[in-house]
Order: structure tokens, then C-alpha cells, then sequence
């Protein structure tokens, strides 16, 4: 979980995009889960725990396509996925995190300068 807080820390300093992460990462779960989501989040460490329990939720109380969708929906590189190598769920779902919120970032980046 630490590497994706650093990582957005380090974006979101240099940038003024949080909120609009916050947006993008909530109408995609919507979209992609069917979930009735919103992220309440004031900081990049609240954030990731967020996307980390909704994750964790999606997989323990939905379908794992809703999953595979959630992941297609936002864009995350399947060979980034496939070479994750944890036997635990929890890191499982912590590196997820990091790859989707990295994903969401970029998105949010390229709208905002392009």
C-alpha cells in the first residue's frame, strides 16, 4: 500500500488533480461493478485504502468478471497483473490498487493537459 501512497503523493504535489482522481476512480467502479460507491477520500493514503477495501469487496461479494471488468473498464495492463506474485490476497489487492490508481492518474492527466 506504501508504494501507491508515495507514488500519488509525489503526482498530486506536483499537480492539482486529486478531486478529479477521486471522480474518475468512482464513476469507473460505478460503472464497472454496478456498485452504489463513493469515495469520500481528502488524501492520496485515504484513497488507496478505499480502492483497496472496495477491491477486496468485489471480489469476496461480487464475481470475478465484475472484477476482470472493473480492470478492463480502467485500462490496467494485463501483463502488469499477471506478473504479481503474492500467495497473499491482501498484497494481491495492494499492487491492483497501485496499478489501477496509476492508470486513473494518467487518464486524469491527459484530459486535463490534452
Amino acid at each position: 500500500m506504501l508504494q501507491a501512497v508515495e507514488y500519488l503523493e509525489q503526482q498530486i504535489s506536483e499537480t492539482h488533480f486529486f478531486d478529479d482522481l477521486v471522480k474518475q476512480v468512482q464513476k469507473d467502479f460505478q460503472m464497472a461493478v454496478d456498485l452504489d460507491i463513493e469515495f469520500t477520500a481528502q488524501t492520496p493514503a485515504e484513497l488507496v485504502v478505499q480502492v483497496v477495501n472496495e477491491l477486496h469487496r468485489v471480489i469476496t461479494s461480487t464475481s470475478v468478471s465484475k472484477f476482470s471488468n472493473l480492470l478492463y473498464r480502467v485500462d490496467v495492463a494485463e501483463a502488469d497483473v499477471k506478473a504479481i506474485k503474492s500467495q497473499d490476497i491482501e498484497e494481491y489487492l495492494e499492487r491492483i490498487a497501485f496499478l489501477l490508481l496509476k492508470r486513473e492518474f494518467q487518464k486524469v492527466v491527459i484530459r486535463n493537459t490534452f
